[in-house]
């Protein structure tokens, strides 16, 4: 009984390994892209890499403050439409970590930040249906390339 274990062992680690490398290997395709915006009134800039599979992105967001300060951390949501809905969970200018819903829409190859009334929803952060806007956009969202992102970003931190 223990030689049969002892044989068994292996045959079982690579029939699960297999299933793993199959399964990963059909697994969601994710595109990654990266986005600059300087605010309306040129003092704030952000900095955007966001990951988007067919229903879902997540990424990483920092918002550079005319004062010096920075908001950074992850956004994650749902995609529905032209229309990206989530959270950004970040460490805020007084470093405490703070939760706020978020709001993207595809314009042509940007994204523009909408604003809208925030409200509480089973204990999480959500927009109040029907508040969400992007007419007057506080970021508007041009694609840059990864390498533009990676030096921006190093600047920033």
């Amino acid at each position: 009984m223990f030689v049969l274990k002892i044989i068994l062992f292996p045959v079982k680690g690579i029939l699960y390994s297999c299933f793993l490398m199959t399964l990963i290997s059909c697994g969601t395709n994710y595109e990654t892209k990266y986005y600059q915006a300087i605010s309306l009134n040129k003092s704030d800039t952000a900095l955007l890499k966001l990951e988007f599979s067919k229903e879902a992105f997540d990424g990483k967001y920092l918002i550079k403050y005319d004062d010096r300060s920075k908001d950074s951390g992850a956004v994650t949501g749902r995609i529905k439409g032209d229309t990206l809905v989530g959270k950004y969970t970040f460490l805020s200018r007084g470093n405490v970590q703070t939760v706020r819903p978020i709001a993207f829409l595809r314009s042509g190859e940007g994204l523009k930040l909408g604003e809208g009334v925030a409200g509480t929803f089973m204990g999480f952060q959500v927009y109040m249906s029907g508040s969400i806007a992007f007419n007057d956009s506080l970021f508007q969202f041009k694609p840059i390339k990864e390498e533009e992102y990676s030096a921006l970003a190093r600047i920033a931190n």
